[in-house]
């Protein structure tokens, strides 16, 4: 480690402190062995670790009781504006054990977000008439988590006004049930989520977040190449190694309803059911993706029916109220028009929030690449890795599996000797068209007999 960065896995600690409950504040630079920094994109909060070696009994000294913040200034160059600088709540240590000659301990540090803990120990109790979700979203990180202003990432405004009364439950609780309704204002469906990265807490769509412009290129390399070797500024950055750990799953995906599915919603006050049926091609041709492609080939079972015509196989039920405003007993009157809650949109966010949470991590790998501090979950990338066909040139990218992808989750690892990131990236779709499947061709014919 290093004030200056001189290689890739370089890396420069400015503050690494422990701070107790009445202030006192210790150094823990030279007992560290390694700090793990993590965040998730289906998580609300960041979290981590910091494992040490303490040969000075600062657990009884410093008299821990779970009640300590750590104070963390990390990154490739020293004040540089992408570093990790944040303040974390100890919340455990665990792994405590005696190291080397007995006369010192090894043990975790395990932290997260203040906010996390603020959360567990405070409840909402309001209501949100005639109120946008992003709106609600916004009132309680501000007023009963009071999240300061800094760390307020994007906010996207979403559609439609809704009538919520929030009853008794936990601020991150109440965003997690309220987010599920939310439509995103400019996007199809109902895809928003809720997480935060070192850049502050946000709530955006995921189509959103597909439409950003590409954080960088990312190539996997063989292994015999020098990593130091590679220019550290640039942007296009070699991937030391990579794992996929769901290329697809096809039964997965029937179950879950990925390409299709059906919901009949029912409306006891007018006496009516809907039913809304989810077909993935009519919702492709209007939604944003990663890459310009399905990812299938919507092959016809011997049914008949391809992925996206199963409607059947995943069959949800639920209460509705879209349309009780235009009941003629309710229209005619004002007064009792204006006491019906506003349209909660089910037949859009269950069907379609099911499939696209689904989509989103139809692809699933990990990536081991030099460390970077200004990568977080969020942020769209493209992979590109060589494709193993003999047949083609070995400069020719995969076909499939390269392209863009979004960053899902993320743990940066700073070890005394390195600073390395692991991040773990989805897709929901191809740069190439998969080959269509011919109704009359001869296998077709052996899978119907």
């Amino acid at each position: 480690m290093a004030d200056g960065i001189h290689y890739p896995l370089d890396y420069s600690i400015q503050d690494l402190n422990l701070i107790t409950g009445n202030g006192q504040k210790t150094n823990f630079k030279r007992l560290m062995i390694n700090i793990s920094y993590y965040e998730d994109l289906f998580n609300f909060v960041t979290s981590g670790s910091l494992s040490v070696i303490d040969a000075q009994g600062f657990i009884e000294k410093m008299q821990l009781t779970g009640n300590e913040f750590i104070e963390i200034q990390i990154g490739k160059v020293k004040d540089a504006p992408d570093n990790i600088t944040e303040i974390f709540r100890v919340y455990k240590i665990e792994k405590r054990k005696p190291s080397g000659n007995q006369n010192s301990e090894a043990y975790d540090l395990l932290f997260c977000s203040e906010e996390l803990f603020l959360s567990e120990q405070t409840k909402v109790s309001k209501s949100y008439p005639g109120k946008l979700i992003s709106d609600i979203i916004a009132d309680i990180l501000e007023k009963y988590l009071q999240v300061p202003s800094n760390k307020m990432g994007k906010i996207e405004t979403t559609n439609g006004v809704y009538d919520f009364v929030v009853p008794n439950m936990k601020p991150f609780e109440a965003i997690s049930w309220i987010s599920t309704y939310s439509r995103p204002q400019n996007y199809p469906g109902s895809d928003m989520i809720f997480y935060q990265t070192k850049e502050g807490f946000n709530f955006r769509s995921l189509q959103s977040i597909y439409a950003d412009d590409i954080f960088g290129t990312y190539n996997y390399s063989a292994k015999n190449v020098d990593y130091k070797e590679q220019q550290n500024e640039s942007k296009e950055t070699s991937v030391q190694k990579y794992e996929f750990f769901k290329t697809y799953d096809s039964l997965h995906e029937v179950n879950v309803g990925t390409f299709a599915n059906r919901l009949i919603s029912i409306d006891p006050l007018i006496r009516s059911y809907y039913v809304t049926d989810f077909d993935y091609t009519k919702y492709q041709n209007q939604a944003t993706s990663l890459n310009k492609n399905p990812p299938s080939n919507f092959f016809k079972n011997r049914l008949g029916a391809a992925q996206n015509e199963s409607y059947e196989g995943v069959l949800k039920l639920a209460y509705s109220n879209n349309n009780e405003k235009k009941a003629l007993y309710i229209s005619d009157d004002a007064t009792k028009a204006a006491a019906v809650a506003h349209d909660i949109f089910i037949e859009t966010y269950v069907p379609l929030r099911t499939a696209q949470i689904s989509l989103a991590n139809y692809t699933k790998m990990k990536l081991t690449i030099p460390g970077d501090p200004a990568l977080t979950v969020g942020k769209t990338i493209q992979f590109n890795m060589n494709s193993l066909d003999p047949t083609k040139d070995n400069k020719e990218t995969d076909a499939y599996y390269s392209g863009k992808y979004i960053v899902t989750a993320l743990r940066h690892i700073f070890t005394s000797e390195q600073f390395q990131t692991v991040v773990e990236i989805a897709k929901d779709s191809v740069p190439n068209k998969f080959q269509s499947i011919s109704e009359t061709s001869d296998w077709t014919e052996v899978i119907k007999s």
